[in-house]
């Protein structure tokens, strides 16, 4: 079977806009009604980046914080975990062997006690966190990086990421990609098993 290496948010923990009654319920859509949602469609046309796209969102909500991603994301992805985890993928992770994790942003969202606090602390093996690299996916050198750290050859490593830019780069670097469509958890994570055992 090849390595999991997994997009965190979104694919491990369900998106911000799955847990808005959080914070109120904005009216944002993101990948449940891209139409509907002009910031998020900006996004995937490659107008703006992830990191803005939330900046923008989260000052909409925390307009007088002086760090307003990080009030919005402790805000939605508080415990307990049985609301934050995506229990498809929680699945997959206690059928694998080693599951691998590539964010660009885990420690710019979430606290350093955070993965304990939601009982993630110590599931992946690496847990790559490119906020420490200084590139970030979809940049080549994102994906080069991982396969030093997994130690494993392009054609041996699944990636799974919400995002399909990310995703066609991942299949540049020599990877198996799979696009997890967020609306289509359970087909997504089936999907990701098929491609694991080289379907």
């Amino acid at each position: 079977m090849r390595r999991l290496l997994l997009d965190f948010g979104g694919v491990v923990i369900k998106t911000p806009f799955e847990l808005l009654h959080r914070v109120g319920s904005p009216d944002w859509f993101g990948p449940f009604d891209p139409g509907a949602d002009p910031l998020w469609s900006a996004l995937q046309r490659g107008q703006i980046t992830e990191r803005d796209h939330w900046h923008q969102r989260a000052g909409e909500v925390f307009p007088d914080s002086p760090d307003p991603v990080s009030d919005l994301m402790n805000a939605v992805f508080a415990p307990p975990s049985i609301e934050v985890l995506r229990p498809e993928v929680t699945d997959l992770l206690a059928e694998v062997d080693r599951p691998a994790v590539l964010t660009n942003d885990l420690a710019r969202f979430h606290g350093p006690a955070w993965l304990a606090e939601i009982g993630l602390n110590g599931s992946f093996e690496p847990l790559i966190d490119l906020s420490f690299v200084g590139t970030l996916k979809p940049h080549p050198d994102a994906y080069s990086h991982a396969l030093v750290e997994l130690g494993e050859p392009p054609e041996n490593v699944v990636f799974v990421d919400d995002q399909p830019a990310n995703v066609a780069g991942a299949k540049e670097s020599g990877m198996a990609a799979v696009w997890f469509d967020v609306t289509r958890p359970g087909a997504s994570v089936e999907l990701v098993r098929q491609t694991l055992v080289g379907g």
